[in-house]
């Protein structure tokens, strides 16, 4: 049974808008991954810059954008962290350490699936584009026929 190459084609071209608005949700997720990434990354330098450091000593700390500001650690065996909806608990610098470090693995890991869905839909998307492609190529050759015959 041979499907009609016009509904094939209306079918492969849906498709296609499907897996390229999947695409663009794709990078977006993988933006904010990333974005999220960066700044745990950047606190786990932080801590374990601190964690080289003494009580009372003067350091610049990294508050984001590339802006630094001169601190005098007082206590750096305690870390106050953001656990959400603006709780914020104490904890060992360790802890917190820690706690970044697993995170980091987390969002890493997922990360990584992101990039590999991201890919494995790229190249989805282009085996239908190619299908399209010759789906077209073939349609133009068949309307070409009857006119060459008919000449």
């Amino acid at each position: 049974m041979t499907q009609d190459p016009n509904a094939l084609l209306q079918r492969l071209y849906a498709e296609q808008q499907m897996l390229e608005s999947n695409i663009q949700v794709m990078q977006e997720s993988i933006q904010l991954v990333q974005s999220s990434l960066n700044s745990y990354r950047t606190g786990l330098e932080v801590l374990n810059e601190i964690e080289k450091r003494k009580e009372d000593e003067v350091m610049l700390i990294n508050i984001g954008g590339a802006v630094f500001v001169e601190a005098k650690l007082v206590n750096i065996d305690k870390v106050t962290r953001g656990i959400g909806s603006g709780v914020r608990i104490e904890q060992s610098l360790s802890e917190a350490q820690e706690h970044i470090s697993d995170r980091v693995e987390i969002l890493e890991n997922r990360l990584s699936e992101l990039r590999d869905d991201y890919e494995d839909t790229l190249t989805r998307a282009q085996a239908i584009n190619n299908q399209m492609q010759q789906l077209a190529a073939q349609a133009q050759m068949q309307q070409q026929q009857p006119q060459q015959q008919e000449e």
